[in-house]
């Protein structure tokens, strides 16, 4: 959404929405914002750092859908990535939808209404925008070796797949707004390197009560590159029924060290312990329940497990 709409020209790095938790655009419609961190006139830094539905609610309504998702399908959502297996395509939410009106498209501006994406393409897109717009196609196969002698037999080269000319500072904004994301999470915030990442918790169909409010489980996803100053890799995460997208920082972290030791060769594997039967019975073996029990999410509350039956989403 920022991308396209400062590559468009509808807004500048000036341009500002005013938050005030409800957006009452429509006479029947209000959704609304969490506020975490923000109210009153908000820019696209600071949009994209706090999540505020109300500036992407109000910048999505001005731009349409036509415009956005096709910037979003030069970002790699809903598309092929190209990897060597079977993948699900995805969908965004189009104005050529049975249940299309104008609301719907101003959910969409914030990834919801009919819109469904992949991991793989969610990698692929923090890719692109750590490229500054240049989507490659995406690949699980390095090279292809001979086992007897070692020798490469086929290497993959890289290949475009499309491209958002960055018009001024298009990217250098959207950026600063993902820098500033992850400075709000612990473990990014200290981290050796500068990472840009943004989160996002999409809602699941099913739900439970919180005394007597209706809530929807939630997944947690987040899209992360780094190092900023020279990008190196791109992450993208989802994890079911995981609460808000900042859980999963220090997962990104963890995937950042193991990187980042591959690459300087004190990369290590644990080697599997060997149970002594006289010490690991696991008829007497202990179970600390409380392990995870003070993790809360953003709105205060910890989600109940759902229950066995309830099956994840396609």
């Amino acid at each position: 959404m920022a991308v396209a709409a400062l590559d468009t020209g509808v807004i500048n790095r000036y341009s500002t929405v005013y938050c005030n938790g409800v957006y009452n655009y429509f006479q029947d419609y209000h959704p609304k914002c969490t506020r975490h961190g923000h109210s009153g006139n908000i820019d696209v830094i600071t949009a994209i750092k706090w999540s505020c539905n109300i500036f992407f609610y109000d910048v999505g309504r001005r731009m349409t859908s036509d415009v956005y998702d096709a910037y979003a399908y030069k970002l790699g959502l809903g598309q092929r990535t190209g990897v060597e297996v079977s993948e699900a395509l995805g969908r965004l939410t189009t104005k050529n939808d049975s249940n299309y009106t104008a609301s719907l498209e101003v959910q969409a501006a914030i990834g919801q209404g009919n819109t469904v994406i992949t991991p793989v393409q969610l990698a692929t897109y923090a890719g692109t925008i750590a490229n500054r717009g240049t989507r490659y196609r995406t690949h699980f196969v390095k090279s292809i070796l001979d086992t007897n002698t070692g020798k490469i037999l086929q290497e993959t080269q890289p290949e475009i797949m499309d491209v958002i000319e960055d018009r001024g500072d298009t990217f250098d904004l959207v950026q600063q707004g993902m820098v500033g994301v992850a400075q709000t999470i612990p473990a990014l915030a200290s981290y050796p390197y500068t990472i840009a990442c943004k989160t996002g918790s999409p809602q699941r169909s099913e739900s439970y009560y919180a005394g007597s409010t209706r809530k929807h489980y939630t997944n947690a996803t987040m899209i992360a590159y780094g190092p900023v100053e020279d990008p190196r890799i791109a992450i993208g995460i989802v994890v079911e029924y995981g609460g808000a997208g900042a859980r999963t920082g220090q997962l990104v972290a963890d995937i950042f060290d193991a990187y980042f030791a591959m690459q300087n060769g004190t990369l290590t594997v644990d080697e599997p312990e060997t149970a002594d039967p006289a010490v690991d019975d696991p008829k007497t073996e202990a179970v600390d329940g409380d392990a995870a029990a003070d993790e809360t999410d953003t709105a205060g509350e910890t989600a109940p497990v759902p229950e066995p039956a309830a099956a994840p989403a396609a």
